[in-house]
């Protein structure tokens, strides 16, 4: 009993000893019919390693080129802009056509995080107002308008799901205007511009369509297409 005893102490000293050197690697020998095998042993290890979860979106830029409709002006909507300059008294059998616009948007930018844009936009609009005569329609005199806009813009976005993105908006800048006709000389002025995107949208990922509605130098509604780059997720 005191044998097995001993044995026994012996062998739980050797392990107590062993066990700080060997954690890294045992061996193991054995033998049979065929011969003597060594099998080593590496116990598994797992070190604590510090993840830091890392984003996968990059940033991307953005470009876009729309058209506007009723855009804001330093001479108020165009959708209620005539010229009054051009004397009480019209010549004979003459009559002042309503004024025509076009308005084209430029925007460039980058979206610096998945909610969030910043970029720039520079617009242009152009009036024209015809004096026709009555008879031949043929013109008698014209006004002509042209309003040049810059200003940065930022954007944040509240739903990105799939292909569409929701967005609002706001933007704060400078305007020049200038316009002539033939009895009148030419007026130039600057002004202040603004936008507000109220509800925007697009529909798309590498290149989309957009949809803008909201109020300012941009129009009451914007739209046209535009392309992403430098885009990962």
């Amino acid at each position: 009993m005191k044998h097995k005893c001993s044995i026994a102490l012996l062998l739980f000293v050797a392990a107590l000893v062993a066990l700080p050197t060997k954690l890294s690697a045992q061996t193991y020998e054995y033998e049979d019919a065929n011969g003597v095998y060594r099998v080593e042993y590496v116990p598994y290890s797992k070190e604590e390693s510090k993840v830091t979860k890392k984003s996968d979106y990059t940033g991307q830029g953005e470009f876009r080129i729309g058209l506007g409709y009723n855009p804001y002006t330093p001479s108020g909507y165009a959708s209620a802009v005539y010229w009054k300059d051009y004397p009480v008294m019209l010549p004979p059998n003459t009559t002042v056509n309503n004024t025509r616009w076009f308005t084209t948007n430029l925007d460039m930018g980058g979206w610096l995080k998945r909610w969030c844009y910043i970029g720039a936009v520079a617009s242009w609009t152009t009036g024209y107002e015809r004096v026709s005569n009555k008879i031949d329609h043929s013109r008698v005199d014209a006004f002509s308008y042209n309003n040049i806009t810059f200003m940065p813009v930022i954007r944040f976005a509240w739903v990105n799901r799939g292909i569409v993105q929701l967005y609002s908006g706001l933007g704060l800048g400078a305007t020049y205007e200038f316009y002539e006709n033939t009895l009148t000389s030419e007026i130039q002025r600057f002004g202040v511009a603004y936008d507000v995107t109220f509800f925007g949208i697009t529909v798309g990922r590498n290149w989309f369509g957009y949809l803008d509605i909201g109020a300012g130098n941009r129009g009451v509604i914007s739209a046209g297409f535009g392309c992403r780059f430098n885009k990962k997720y």
